[in-house]
């Protein structure tokens, strides 16, 4: 299959959108604070995660995520199409660091270039 701009923008797109709900998931958690499993409050803390505007447009990023992929998977090869995935990684990286202060090291600098470069030497084969 061929592979145009519309079908590369809705790849990136999708991508995009899974880092964006990931973000928004952990914006969510860091409001709920974290869920316990040992004490009995396990499903008021889920509860309450599930219910928070950040979580829930989370799963509206991921859903919106996962509609756009439906559509790129019909117009290009999966082979193709999945690694760009991985992209999301790099995209975290960078959200991580400038909106949550997370600490950056050599080895998130270099796994983070050889999954970008990964991903451009399996588009072009």
């Amino acid at each position: 299959m061929a592979v145009d701009a519309k079908a590369m923008t809705l790849i990136l797109v999708s991508v995009l959108f899974i880092a964006l709900g990931q973000v928004f998931w952990k914006l969510g958690a860091n409001q709920t604070g974290p869920v316990s499993f040992s004490d009995g409050n396990f499903i008021s803390g889920l509860i309450k995660t599930v219910s928070n505007v950040w979580f829930l447009l989370g799963c509206v990023m991921l859903l919106a995520s996962s509609v756009l992929w439906v559509f790129v998977l019909g117009m290009v090869d999966l082979s193709f199409a999945f690694p760009f995935q991985a992209l999301a990684y790099a995209l975290i990286f960078f959200f991580s660091i400038f909106l949550f202060k997370e600490p950056i090291t050599v080895l998130k600098i270099v796994g983070t270039l050889l999954i970008i470069l990964g991903v451009l030497a399996s588009s072009k084969g």
